[in-house]
């Protein structure tokens, strides 16, 4: 009889290896398994906590004290290792990415592309910045490793150098050539990446992004609803996108509004570009864009609230206001109460700043964009807030709404800049919703960030305040030097002459500076 019970915990293991009763069977192959054992039916008899873990499930574990006092001797591939777990576990520590970023800074010369990546990834992901590193890095390092990089690894650098402000003129420009080599290979995701970090930094190639999009047709068919709505926003970013906006039968005059990324800059349309670039044709864009949205019917159904916030907010950017588009996705939104319902506040901004961009005047869509807005009034940040009240002025949204809001600008006081102040005093005013306490509120901090303002800012902060008939002398004074400033330095339109001097002229106070620019735009006219 055999010793071995058919259920008795090891019976398994040894079938697998070719026992028969209590002995091994004959015929056992050289590893002292049965010749026909399963290598998968073997790897599973393994325990799961003796089996080795994968790259990714490591990267995911908590750093042990012993790894980081390893740091300042780690080599290069432990280093860069420890990057991506530090940053994959949301460690944000200034002394120990101080340490991990001192000890690259060492060894930096002997980086792989693939570490570079990593690295650079890392930094990114967390957005820790150091400024003399990266100089060195990029000017040293980079151009010898983006001869050598694979695709993943090139989009890798310089995604993440765009993101932390480590552009180097002579790096981004030797890897065009060999991003517009590798543009046949790349996904969406990776288009989308290249064509962001290029815009970001100001530094537009149009033969490279014609390279991009000639690529986007042929991948668009396997591209997911997120996919679709990354790349979107990134098309709006590219310099073509102001002139198709512009061109557009449903543009908007006023750009006081537009969306600004995470880190707060202005939308990249507003950077510098290189002297002797070529612009890409608003055409070329356009047709990369019907494109893409003549793929939205299929992919909406599957597609969260994140993805469709992204599709309005970079339809918007581009003004692309074909109806059957917008009556599309608007559909969708309204479509599922329960996602709906869970809309944050940052996504409530980006739809009701996309829903009055492209002027969507659904009665469903505003009567539940109205009650979400006072439902999630206290939730919304500074930024947030600005953008919600300016699109409640464009949408009419009304007095109550106005009031939700009001009872939320204390809170968020302090922390507004000047552009934020302008963009409230102006959203009050176009709402026609009177309220002294505001302004009172606001003349103070908004004289105190005079400095901060440009042109098209005073001119909107003079206009809120003149539209109620207010004129305080300790905020017009320092407002209106700034803006003599501004235009002794060309920075002021014709367009924010004659917006200023609107708004003086119903307060009756002159300003000699508003007035020269008046005759002189009398005079070509």
């Amino acid at each position: 009889a055999s010793p071995i019970r058919p259920g008795a915990p090891g019976a398994a293991m040894r079938r697998a290896l070719g026992w028969r009763g209590g002995a091994p069977s004959r015929g056992l192959g050289a590893s002292g398994c049965a010749p026909g054992a399963s290598p998968r039916a073997l790897a599973a008899l393994v325990p799961r906590a003796a089996r080795p873990t994968s790259w990714v499930d490591a990267s995911k574990q908590a750093v042990s004290q012993e790894s980081l006092a390893g740091i300042p001797w780690a080599g290069r591939s432990t280093l860069a290792g420890l990057f991506v777990r530090v940053a994959m576990c949301d460690r944000k520590d200034p002394a120990v990415w101080k340490r991990l970023v001192a000890r690259a800074d060492v060894i930096a010369h002997s980086f792989t592309a693939k570490q570079a990546s990593l690295v650079l990834s890392a930094m990114a992901r967390v957005k820790h910045t150091n400024a003399s590193f990266l100089r060195r890095f990029t000017v040293k390092c980079v151009p010898s490793l983006v001869e050598d990089a694979e695709l993943l690894d090139l989009c890798g650098i310089i995604s993440s150098l765009s993101q932390l402000n480590g552009y180097c003129e002579e790096s981004f420009s030797l890897a065009v050539g060999r991003l517009i080599a590798f543009a046949p290979q790349m996904d969406l995701k990776q288009i989308s990446l290249v064509a962001n970090a290029y815009i970001r930094v100001g530094h537009p190639n149009a033969k490279l992004f014609r390279a991009l999009l000639k690529q986007v047709p042929r991948r668009i068919a396997r591209c997911s609803g997120k996919d679709a709505a990354v790349l979107l926003n990134a098309l709006a970013q590219f310099p073509a996108a102001r002139a198709l906006a512009s061109a557009d039968d449903g543009a908007l005059a006023d750009d006081e509004d537009g969306m600004v990324d995470d880190q707060g800059s202005d939308d990249a349309s507003s950077r510098p570009t290189r002297e002797g670039q070529e612009c890409l044709l608003p055409g070329e864009l356009r047709t990369v864009v019907e494109a893409v949205t003549l793929r939205l019917p299929e992919l909406l159904p599957s597609a969260d609230l994140h993805t469709l916030t992204l599709l309005l907010n970079a339809l918007a950017q581009l003004r692309f206001a074909q109806k059957d588009v917008t009556d599309l996705l608007t559909e969708e939104l309204l479509a599922n109460e329960a996602r709906f319902q869970r809309m944050t506040g940052r996504q409530l901004a980006m739809i009701l700043n996309s829903a009055a961009r492209l002027q969507l005047f659904d009665p469903r869509l505003l009567d539940a964009m109205v009650s979400k807005t006072r439902q999630q009034a206290g939730s919304l940040d500074s930024q947030a807030l600005c953008l919600v009240a300016n699109a409640s002025a464009k949408l009419q949204f009304g007095l109550d709404t106005f009031q939700a809001l009001y009872a939320q600008v204390p809170r968020h006081l302090a922390r507004l800049s000047g552009r934020q102040l302008a963009m409230v005093c102006h959203a009050w005013a176009k709402a026609h919703v009177h309220n002294d306490d505001l302004f009172s509120l606001l003349a103070l901090p908004l004289a105190q960030r005079t400095r901060e303002l440009g042109a098209r800012e005073v001119a909107i902060a003079v206009y809120g305040y003149a539209h109620f008939k207010k004129a305080p002398p300790e905020l017009f004074t320092p407002l209106l030097e700034r803006f003599a400033e501004l235009r002794a330095q060309c920075k002021a339109s014709q367009a924010e002459v004659l917006m200023i001097g609107n708004a003086l002229g119903r307060v009756g106070w002159r300003d000699s500076a508003v007035a020269e620019g008046l005759e002189a735009y009398a005079r070509r006219e």
